[in-house]
């Protein structure tokens, strides 16, 4: 048996689960350096939601970045995480768009990308691995696991079969829930070893108890690796401690041989590092959780849910909403519970519940599931279901990306039309999948959230918002942190707030020139600054009977209607993104658009107007 090999997480997938993707360049670069002494098998270092976070809270170019850490690690491979098609958002893109990225990618340091498909359809993971080819890079198919009636061995080791037939080179058993059990490890590493012959990566998180028992049994059954996390980010919702692996391996058949002792070293340079991230920090992820072995819920889609009924009021159903999941799952088709899919699944059961009818209202993204836009379900969707949901528009049965035109041209003109600079592919990529905070980026209007040790911007920066988690800006205890009674500069003036985006709360302060805010007497205006629906501050329009308001908190994506518009019973008027999903909001009754009171990037509240249908 082959000398077992350990895949080291920690820069990517550690991050992700326990630092909410946070790790600064300065502290990742130095542990990164030293990983590449140890003998891993690949550096876990790209993908998933660390690139929006790039982009969303440190103000960085995800893929200068990650040249960086090539630079630092050059010795060992560095592996992606893709989502297929999807590649780090939530919707499927086009051919073109995927061939760009992993040539991107390759070209700024990847060497393995391991691709899978929220819903397991190998449709989805066709374009990857003829791309990664193409880029001259290693391709790894995961297999998401989850259990249900339509889910077992026989079928996990068919679709590894499938994926080797489309021509990856390795697979990965891919268990971010850390549902897999010993037995069905043992059974489902053996069966695709001997169907495919190929080198099999086992990824199970440590958040049910049981990974350590998992990881043996997989071993023992000839995996080629397994993925661990050095253990200041390892444990709970993260993955087994890989000091701890290599301990348990030691002397054993399967040793991996990796270096303790520099591990070691990296451990204690990480654990200090962290020091400065308390303050974002969840001590909850680092929890054990085997309440997911029933649920199926990820942390990530448990925060979500609690979100959701925050907005809509209704804490206290939540346990009516854990008993309505699994039958919202069951009948769409039994989808593995993980991004986005936990959390279109979590969002509809809230919907049911608290609308006291179920499928009354319905998601953008249910509606796009049971139309076939993600794929193909495991079971079959319920008809009565579907009915709701799609009425008689039909389900695609093609590969969703064949239904979408080429789109990296289309983008280079969407940006240059926003006014957003196209410096090249990069850039293109950036805001191909998260817009808003690409575009803020290439501006340059990137807002960067600040640690305890790091110091505000200069006075002479441009005014604007700084924005820090509220638990820092509190005090951190950091010798470093500025006083919190420091005196602003008497030439500015200074605004505090606290505003809660995605249900995280933020203190946030606004800079500006004396006299921004000042009422005429010296003193800080207290009026409601807040662009209304008509334009002026602080006035809201009055709501009648035809007036269509805003179910939820959220922030308007698209208003196809204009005044003087006839519109139908039903006809979309909005479209809201709350909690990244995209919901219709339709006309309450038929008549004429006699007023318009939002515009695409306007935040909404909870009914407030958005249009006027008379």
């Amino acid at each position: 048996m082959p000398p077992l090999q350990l895949v080291e997480t920690s820069l990517r997938h550690g991050q992700q689960t326990l630092l909410l993707s946070r790790l600064r360049r300065r502290h990742l670069l130095p542990v990164a350096e030293l990983l590449d002494r140890c003998g891993f098998a690949a550096l876990d270092v790209f993908g998933g939601a660390t690139f929006e976070a790039c982009l969303r809270f440190l103000g960085e170019d995800p893929f200068d970045l990650l040249r960086a850490v090539k630079l630092a690690a050059p010795q060992t491979p560095l592996l992606a995480l893709v989502r297929g098609q999807a590649l780090l958002g939530h919707r499927q893109f086009a051919d073109d768009v995927v061939d760009a990225f992993i040539r991107v990618s390759a070209g700024a340091g990847v060497d393995v990308f391991r691709c899978y498909d929220s819903l397991n359809d190998v449709r989805n993971l066709q374009r990857c691995v003829v791309a990664i080819h193409a880029a001259g890079r290693r391709a790894e198919g995961g297999l998401v696991y989850t259990e249900s009636p339509v889910h077992d061995v026989a079928g996990f080791v068919g679709l590894g079969t499938r994926l080797a037939e489309l021509g990856y080179d390795a697979l990965c058993v891919y268990d971010p829930a850390g549902l897999l059990g010993a037995q069905v490890a043992e059974e489902l590493v053996r069966g695709l070893i001997t169907q495919t012959k190929l080198p099999v990566t086992v990824h199970s998180a440590a958040l049910t108890g049981q990974a350590g028992l998992t990881y043996l049994a997989a071993a023992r059954a000839g995996a080629a690796a397994l993925d661990v996390a050095l253990s200041p980010l390892a444990g709970g919702s993260s993955l087994p401690a890989t000091e701890g692996v290599i301990a348990a391996l030691r002397h054993t058949d399967v040793d991996p041989g990796v270096d303790l002792d520099t591990v070691a070293v990296a451990t204690g340079v990480l654990g200090q590092e962290l020091a400065g991230y308390r303050a974002i920090a969840d001590p909850a992820a680092w929890r054990l959780d085997p309440s997911v072995l029933r649920t199926q819920l990820p942390p990530s889609a448990v925060e979500h849910l609690y979100a959701e009924l925050r907005e809509r009021g209704a804490v206290g159903r939540l346990a009516e909403v854990q008993a309505e999941i699994p039958q919202v799952r069951a009948e769409l088709g039994y989808p593995p519970l993980i991004t986005p899919i936990a959390q279109i699944v979590a969002t509809q059961a809230v919907y049911n519940v608290t609308d006291e009818e179920r499928y009354v209202t319905i998601s953008q993204e249910v509606k796009d599931y049971c139309l076939g836009l993600y794929g193909e379900a495991p079971g079959p969707v319920d008809p009565e279901v579907r009915r709701l949901v799609n009425g008689r528009e039909e389900p695609i049965t093609c590969r969703p990306a064949d239904i979408l035109d080429p789109a990296m041209t289309a983008l280079r003109r969407e940006m240059r039309r926003e006014g957003v600079p196209v410096p090249g592919e990069e850039a293109v990529l950036c805001y191909a999948m998260f817009p808003v905070e690409a575009a803020a980026l290439l501006r340059g209007e990137a807002v960067i959230e600040l640690l305890g040790d790091e110091p505000a911007p200069a006075p002479a920066a441009q005014a604007g918002a700084e924005v820090v988690p509220a638990a820092i800006s509190e005090g951190s205890g950091d010798p470093g942190a500025a006083p919190a009674s420091e005196a602003p500069s008497p030439t500015q003036d200074v605004r505090e707030l606290v505003v809660e985006v995605d249900g995280e709360q933020y203190a946030v302060r606004v800079i500006g020139p004396a006299g921004t805010f000042s009422t005429g007497g010296g003193g800080v205006a207290v009026t409601d600054a807040s662009p209304s629906a008509n334009g002026s501050a602080g006035v809201r329009p009055a709501v009648s009977e035809g007036t269509v308001v805003a179910p939820m908190q959220g922030l308007i994506l698209r208003v196809p209607v204009a005044p003087g518009d006839s519109v139908a019973l039903g006809d979309v008027v909005a479209v809201l993104e709350a909690m990244k999903m995209q919901n219709d909001i339709i006309a309450t009754r038929a008549g004429t658009v006699r007023e318009v009171y939002v515009s695409e990037g306007t935040v909404v509240s909870p009914n407030d107007p958005l249009v006027l249908v008379e």
